[in-house]
């Protein structure tokens, strides 16, 4: 019988009990080799006084008595876990999660994960990035970024894994003096006037759907003003420099004086503004995975 049993012996035999590889073991324990782990898990045998894995097959397998520690072990590193979570939720300093967002995506789908108190159990807290499309896929494939909000279509990526996490009609903001008493605004109304716009070079197909629509009205839009970000073009409405189309579930939740949010007429015949939540995989049990899971469990 040895002493108390660190916590690096017992992350070791799990890995080698869920990989049933030596290498494998050595890779997801840190990095150690074949001879290091085979050290290692003889001196645990010896320290226990029973063997606990048989090496005489293709693979290692569990005997009955590493059946028993291994699950006992799987329960010390959790309790582990959770202890260090709530110690650092106590002490007000959670792991941060760096998630990137681009067009809008703060007033949508990222503040009602944001606001789940699955991530603050978790001691889990999210670190925003304020990044274009392309940015984030390439903070996404270098690690700087555990997830991304973004508007499809995109860039493939090797590995990328994404899903779509909301679909907004659309809703006209007009200035405020050209409100009057009117209840909704149709597309041939808007077309007429002075339009404001997302600059195009953040969602291409959006920006061209749209136009499309305004032309099929028989009018020629003119796209007066451009931005860069849903918050501006309804500060450059209030402005009076033009009338805009804004995703519904942006204008419900930014209220910017001047700037009137009316219902589209033709709201049902445009294809939605999509927002698409993407990550890369992460390895298994990290604060990286647990932090895509959560999101996975919100978006059902």
């Amino acid at each position: 019988m040895g002493g108390a049993m660190d916590y690096d012996t017992f992350r070791l035999a799990v890995a080698l009990a869920d990989t049933g590889d030596l290498g494998k073991a050595g890779a997801r324990a840190g990095g150690i080799g074949k001879r290091t782990v085979t050290a290692r898990i003889a001196q645990l045998e010896r320290r226990i006084g029973a063997l606990l894995f048989d090496h005489s097959g293709k693979t290692v397998r569990l005997t009955p008595a590493g059946e028993a520690f291994v699950g006992e072990a799987r329960l010390a590193l959790a309790a582990s876990e959770r202890a260090e979570r709530l110690a650092r939720a106590v002490a007000g300093r959670p792991d941060t999660i760096a998630i990137g967002v681009a067009a809008g995506a703060l007033f949508g789908p990222l503040r009602d994960i944001a606001e789940d108190p699955a991530w603050a159990e978790a001691g889990l807290a999210p670190e925003i990035h304020d990044l274009q499309a392309a940015d984030q896929l390439q903070a996404l494939a270098d690690g700087r970024l555990v997830l991304g909000f973004l508007s499809p279509p995109f860039a493939a990526t090797p590995r990328l894994e994404h899903r779509i996490v909301a679909a907004s009609k659309w809703s006209a903001a007009v200035p405020q003096a050209d409100a009057h008493l009117r209840k909704t605004v149709s597309l041939a109304n808007l077309a007429r006037k002075p339009l404001v716009m997302l600059d195009r070079a953040l969602a291409p197909l959006v920006h061209d759907g749209l136009i499309g629509a305004f032309r099929a009205t028989g009018a020629d839009p003119h796209v007066a003003q451009s931005a860069r970000e849903w918050p501006s073009v309804l500060a450059m409405v209030a402005l009076g420099l033009g009338s805009a189309l804004v995703p519904s579930v942006i204008a419900k939740r930014l209220t910017v004086d001047g700037a009137t949010i009316l219902p589209l007429a033709e709201a049902a015949d445009l294809p939605p503004w999509t927002t698409a939540c993407a990550w890369m995989p992460q390895p298994p049990g990290s604060r990286a995975a647990e932090a895509i899971a959560l999101v996975k469990k919100r978006l059902g």
